[in-house]
């Protein structure tokens, strides 16, 4: 494996397990806008898109009820959702041995930068990111146009050895759009068809492989 000198990370499925508190505040801000509630299956679609494009796709909304939306399910979040969220199980750790080997370490996220930043103080996971590049407050957030900056503010311009860590199809085409090797991890939130459809560089199924995979 390329002995890669800068790593960017996905945070929601990828460093944390955010699902169970993504889709309580979803849950309960359907609940306060009237809207009828989805199966659980339905509701896992919401993690990973910036949140404009799966409340437009998946809930059908647009203008002033789409804006009302993302605000109440920032509070809802922000409120009750970081209650049920917590960082995967060996990710401290494997951050804290890829900073002593003296990688650069980025969080690329459509996850607004304060919330991002919150999460990643909350977890104990700050003291290792160099680097932090959150979504549009207003809900835009396309992770193509995010590691785009995150590269160009990160990288030089001889394009040192990088890659990008994640687990939708947002992060990995994102890192195929930047020329960038990708490696997509199955303990998140996408399937496995859909990791292997974006033909990434490898895959992990653990965060002991992903471990494995960016320490050897």
């Amino acid at each position: 494996m390329k002995n890669y000198k800068t790593i960017f990370f996905d945070l929601d499925g990828t460093l944390i397990e955010s699902g169970p508190g993504i889709v309580f505040a979803i849950r309960e801000m359907m609940k306060d806008l009237g809207l009828p509630d989805m199966q659980e299956n339905e509701l896992s679609k919401f993690v990973g898109p910036p949140l404009m494009t799966g409340f437009s796709e998946l809930l059908g909304l647009s203008g002033s009820a789409l804006n009302e939306a993302i605000a109440l399910y920032r509070k809802k979040y922000d409120e009750l959702g970081l209650n049920v969220t917590s960082a995967y199980k060996g990710i401290p750790e494997l951050l804290c041995e890829l900073k002593s080997r003296g990688k650069k370490l980025g969080v690329v996220t459509s996850k607004i930068q304060p919330t991002a930043e919150a999460h990643l103080k909350r977890f104990g996971l700050w003291q290792y990111i160099d680097y932090l590049r959150g979504g549009d407050p207003q809900g835009i957030g396309e992770k193509e146009y995010l590691l785009k900056l995150a590269v160009s503010d990160m990288l030089s311009k001889d394009r040192e050895p990088a890659v990008m860590v994640g687990d939708r199809l947002f992060d990995l085409n994102a890192a195929h759009v930047a020329g960038m090797d990708c490696i997509g991890v199955l303990y998140g939130y996408g399937t496995s068809e859909e990791i292997e459809a974006c033909k990434p560089t490898y895959v992990a199924r653990s965060v002991e492989e992903l471990a494995k995979l960016l320490l050897t």
